[in-house]
């Protein structure tokens, strides 16, 4: 019998899950208390879009393609620097005090000189793909690298106050897979919401200031990429998972 399950519950051998203790306590299974949204990006990337998402914004000379030399996994490319894509999932998360975690895995070719981000937007980019991880963007939840320093750095802003930035204590490392999380606990309330960011399973930033969290607004997961100003690189994902209290 079919159990339903249209990709793993957690990443990695048996051996190496008690390193993600940040999923404990999360319904990693759809059902009546957990949304879960999986995409493991198995399927044909068509016009620059992943199956099943919307694009938001496509810079002129970069691509959204399936992975060639990584299998199943959405690569972001371009001819040159400094540019790159966002794409988003048409679906709407409101934190509002729920439990919430957003979780990928990624490989970057240079991780100094990239922008990887991922998280929760209102997509109100117009131009350019990194404005869904700036202040372009009115309410969101980013985490990732940008463009010149390798160390994980996470962006918050609510009601396009400004997005702040929070700088972690681990650095990515180039050609290397790693799997990141975000996680939002409002210990059920919009008042003492906090926010996390994980590498592999190491904590690397946490970010308490409510008054930064957008919690009563509907938002997107997004992912995005963008080579840096020295030269045009590669950015793989190879899974996203958004797992949420109902």
């Amino acid at each position: 019998m079919s159990t339903g399950f249209k990709g793993p519950l957690v990443h990695g051998t048996a051996s190496n899950q008690a390193n993600y203790g940040y999923r404990s306590g999360f319904g990693l299974v759809e059902s009546a208390e957990w949304k879960v949204i999986y995409d493991d990006f198995d399927q044909l990337i068509t016009g620059n879009v992943p199956t099943g998402w919307t694009a938001d914004v496509i810079d002129t000379g970069a691509t959204i393609v399936t992975g060639t030399t990584e299998a199943s996994s959405a690569l972001i490319a371009s001819d040159g620097t400094t540019e790159g894509a966002a794409v988003y999932m048409p679906l709407s998360v409101k934190l509002d005090g729920k439990k919430c975690m957003i979780e990928v895995r990624v490989k970057t070719t240079d991780a100094d000189d990239t922008d990887v981000q991922f998280g929760l937007s209102v997509l109100t980019a117009t131009t350019n793909p990194e404005d869904v991880w700036t202040t372009a963007a009115a309410d969101l939840i980013a985490f990732g690298v940008l463009d010149g320093d390798a160390t994980v750095t996470m962006l918050c802003d609510k009601d396009n106050a400004g997005a702040a930035a929070n700088l972690g204590t681990i650095d990515l490392q180039d050609d290397t897979w790693h799997t990141l999380a975000i996680v939002v606990d409002g210990n059920g309330t919009d008042s003492s919401m906090s926010c996390k960011g994980y590498v592999d399973g190491a904590l690397a930033i946490t970010w308490d200031t409510e008054s930064e969290i957008p919690e009563d607004v509907l938002l997107a997961p997004f992912i995005g990429g963008r080579t840096g100003g020295d030269a045009a690189h590669v950015i793989n994902f190879d899974y996203i998972r958004v797992v949420q209290a109902r």
